[in-house]
């Protein structure tokens, strides 16, 4: 597992990127790591940009953003324009193949959230989801401290679905 990690979950509100990164950083917490965690987003409550910054190592942090990072997430095509030229080659951007269709071919993997979802039967798991996905994709925390966030921060009533949509994003 890689030693720090600097991830930029962004899209728009009502997508629960703050939520996911908060789940994230419990994680990472848990499996022993200090982190930091930033977001901001715009006065919509839905619909206006959205991110969260996710800052974890096993050192001290002296920055608490993403200065250069290492995963960005990116829902809509306003957050992949944001981030696709200002990272570096090393970076690997996990988008929406619904919402990016022509991406500019850096270290990049489409996925199909809105097909995912529709599978799951539930649109309101898509932090749930992606969180499965960027796992899949890298090894930030591990399997067993996202199981446990998702506990912890999940209402009992739809944990299940959270759970089940988080191990479908792990597996696709």
């Amino acid at each position: 597992m890689k030693k720090s990690w600097q991830v930029v979950l962004a899209g728009e509100g009502g997508q629960g990127l703050i939520l996911a990164g908060r789940i994230l950083s419990e994680a990472a917490i848990m499996d022993g790591n200090n982190v930091s965690l930033t977001s901001s987003y715009g006065i919509a409550a839905r619909g206006g940009y959205s991110e969260a910054q996710v800052v974890i190592s096993e050192k001290e942090l002296y920055y608490p953003r993403c200065a250069s990072p290492d995963l960005v997430l990116a829902l809509t095509r306003e957050a992949y324009d944001r981030y696709v030229d200002f990272v570096n080659n090393n970076c690997l951007i996990i988008y929406d193949s619904n919402e990016i269709s022509k991406p500019k071919g850096k270290q990049e993997v489409g996925y199909d959230f809105k097909d995912a979802l529709l599978t799951l039967g539930n649109l309101k798991v898509i932090n749930s989801l992606f969180l499965g996905v960027v796992l899949k994709n890298c090894e930030i925390v591990s399997r067993e401290s996202i199981i446990s966030a998702l506990k912890k921060n999940m209402p009992p009533k739809i944990l299940d679905i959270n759970l089940k949509a988080f191990n479908y994003g792990l597996g696709a």
